[in-house]
């Protein structure tokens, strides 16, 4: 049973993929990902603003007016802040066979391209830019948000040869559109989506806080209909991420089109052998169905192979389509 599977060039043993996230922090961990049969591994996310925080290793007993001397401290600490993501990359591609791709999310657009360069130079074999710009700003237009997406992809892609996908929000007023343009643009691939922290209240104390959305099933079938009405439209590769937490939803994900499927909160709640279970239930049921590949059945159901496509445009209940009134 052929479980292999191409994503932005790269070749994975099997479709599964540990997202972005503490799974893939460190070489060890990446080592265990591996182990566990994961077809490849993203790196979890370095923050422009972690960045920042880092100390560039400058004394301060170096002989320096104090202003002059915090300039030159946070231009280096943004210019090699990244070293120990760096050296991760360079060792767990000494450790590794399966592909290791970064993933960085920056605000200041001369740093995505920085860091790209970075790590392309420490070997690693593709890059996902996890980017997010949330429009908060009245001032800014859904056209003028867009460009930003184009003018980091541009850029990055201009200074770096290793693939790259965009790791992106359903929030947009035309995704289709949005899509298509990211794709003439070059991106190599699209992660289908992210999923963010929420802000919390604190009604008892009267405070803010914040609260993940790992267990939204809203998620994988927003990821569903997407990816659906994509594949085979676009020249780039979709990852599948949300809520995918058993062997089925990576089936349907994959009948949809999807090239590689990226899992991280399933596996914090059921540790890394669910990478197996997932893996053996997709192999049972090729068997079942007598597909030797999954380039026999991948896109099989998406809009433009499905005689019933209309199911993925329906966004609201009709009796015809659903069943009820």
């Amino acid at each position: 049973m052929d479980l292999s599977t191409k994503y932005l060039g790269l070749s994975l043993n099997n479709p599964i993929v540990v997202a972005s996230c503490g799974l893939t922090k460190t070489v060890d961990q990446i080592k265990k990902c591996e182990q566990a049969g994961a077809g490849a591994v993203v790196m979890k996310s370095v923050f422009e603003e972690q960045i920042r925080d880092a100390d560039s290793g400058i004394g301060d007993s170096v002989a320096m007016h104090p202003e002059a001397l915090e300039y030159i401290r946070a231009e280096l600490d943004m210019q090699y802040g990244t070293r120990e993501y760096l050296e991760t990359i360079k060792q767990a591609k000494k450790s590794v066979s399966i592909p290791v791709i970064a993933s960085i999310n920056c605000q200041s657009s001369k740093w995505w391209t920085t860091y790209a360069k970075q790590i392309e130079a420490a070997g690693a074999d593709a890059l996902e830019l996890n980017v997010y710009v949330l429009p908060f700003d009245s001032e800014v237009s859904g056209s003028n948000l867009e460009n930003t997406y184009f003018e980091i992809l541009q850029k990055v892609k201009e200074d770096i040869n290793i693939p790259v996908a965009l790791k992106l929000s359903p929030y947009f007023t035309s995704f289709a559109n949005f899509a298509e343009k990211l794709d003439k643009q070059g991106a190599d691939g699209l992660v289908l989506f992210n999923r963010f922290i929420n802000p919390e209240i604190d009604i008892k104390n009267i405070t803010t806080s914040t609260k993940a959305s790992f267990n939204d099933p809203v998620g994988f079938y927003n990821s569903l209909r997407w990816v659906a009405l994509l594949s085979g439209k676009l020249n780039l590769d979709l990852a599948a991420s949300g809520n995918i937490r058993t062997s089925e939803d990576v089936i349907k994900q994959l009948l949809v089109g999807a090239s590689v499927i990226q899992i991280a909160s399933v596996l914090y709640k059921e540790g890394l052998d669910k990478i197996k279970e997932m893996s053996d239930g997709l192999q049972a049921w090729m068997k079942e169905n007598n597909f030797n590949s999954i380039a026999e059945f991948r896109g099989k159901l998406n809009q433009q192979n499905n005689p019933q496509d209309e199911m993925f445009f329906r966004a609201q209940y009709v009796k015809k389509l659903a069943g009820v009134e």
